[in-house]
C-alpha cells in the first residue's frame, strides 16, 4: 500500500487542463509519487486511450453517485478514496492546478503515516476578499464551516482547511463514513445533505472539523500547497505581484480556478 498517492478526478471537458497538470507533474514529481486518474465512467476509454501509461479508474469504482451536479458529485467521489484500498494519504488535485517547482514526499508527510493538515485562519486570503468586495465574514469555507461545526459539535477558531489540492489521510474518511456515520445510521450522501440544506457543503471542512474532533491522527497544521486565484477580480487586484519566480520561494504550484466565466447556481445533488 501506498504512503501516498497524487490523486485526479476529473472528465472530458476539462481534458486539456489535467493534461497540462499531467505534464507539470512529469516535470516536478522528483520522488516518482504514485498519479491515480479517475474519470467519468462515459469518458473512461477516452481518458485511458490518452493516458496508457497511468492508473486510471472509473468513478464506479470507487462510489456510484448521481451526476446531477459535477461540483457536488466530484466531492462524493473524492471522500471515498479510500474504498479502493491501495493508499494511506493522498493528495487530491483539481485538473485546473500546475505544479512549478520540484516536489518530494516530505512536503506532504510528516512521517511515513501521518500527513500534514491544511488547517489556518487563512487571514491574508480573507483581506484580500475584502479587498475586492466580498464579506470576510461570509465567505465560502466560513460558512460551511459553520454549519457543519453544528453537526459535529465542534467550536473554536473558524479554520479554513483549504485551499486545494488537499491533503488527506484514508484513515480518516474511513472513520468517519463506516464507522462514526454508520453508527447513527447515516450515509455520506445524507450527511452532505444535511450540510447543503443551508449552505453549500465543502469536503475539505467536513474532513478537517472530524478530524478535529476525532484526532484520528496527529495533526501537523501548514498552509496551502498552492497559490489560488478563487476570483478575477482577485487576480487583477494582484497580477502585478504575479512572478513564477518568486512564487516558487513559496508555493508547490499555482490554480487559476476553471469557474471564473461559469455562472454559478446551486443544486441538490441528490
Amino acid at each position: 500500500m501506498h504512503s501516498l498517492i497524487l490523486f485526479i478526478k476529473t472528465y472530458r471537458p476539462d481534458f486539456d487542463r489535467v493534461k497540462n497538470l499531467i505534464e507539470s507533474i512529469e516535470k516536478y514529481n522528483k520522488d516518482e509519487i504514485p498519479v491515480i486518474i479517475s474519470v467519468n465512467d462515459e469518458d473512461f476509454d477516452f481518458f485511458k486511450s490518452e493516458f496508457k501509461d497511468y492508473n486510471l479508474y472509473k468513478d464506479s469504482d470507487i462510489i456510484t453517485a448521481n451526476n446531477t451536479d459535477g461540483w457536488r458529485y466530484q466531492q462524493i467521489i473524492k471522500s471515498h478514496v479510500y474504498r479502493l484500498d491501495i493508499c494511506k494519504n493522498y493528495l487530491c488535485i483539481d485538473s485546473d492546478s500546475e505544479f512549478i517547482k520540484d516536489f518530494y514526499y516530505s512536503d506532504f508527510l510528516y512521517d511515513d503515516e501521518t500527513p500534514y493538515t491544511i488547517m489556518h485562519e487563512s487571514k491574508p486570503f480573507l483581506e484580500t476578499m475584502e479587498n475586492i468586495g466580498l464579506d470576510s465574514e461570509n465567505i465560502f469555507f466560513k460558512e460551511a464551516l459553520r454549519t457543519t461545526r453544528t453537526l459535529f459539535g465542534n467550536k473554536g477558531k473558524e479554520w479554513d482547511y483549504g485551499p486545494s489540492p488537499y491533503l488527506w489521510s484514508c484513515k480518516v474518511w474511513n472513520h468517519f463514513i463506516e464507522v462514526y456515520l454508520k453508527q447513527r445510521n447515516k450515509t455520506f450522501i445524507d450527511f452532505f445533505n444535511e450540510i447543503d440544506a443551508v449552505t453549500s457543503p465543502s469536503e475539505c471542512v467536513i474532513y478537517g472539523e472530524y478530524l478535529l474532533k476525532s484526532k484520528l491522527i496527529d495533526i501537523y497544521p501548514i498552509e496551502g500547497f498552492f497559490k489560488v486565484y478563487h476570483y478575477e477580480k482577485q487576480y487583477i487586484l494582484e497580477k502585478k505581484f504575479h512572478n513564477i519566480d518568486k512564487l516558487k520561494k513559496m508555493y508547490l504550484g499555482i490554480i487559476f480556478q476553471s469557474n471564473w466565466k461559469k455562472k454559478t447556481k446551486r443544486f441538490k445533488l441528490f
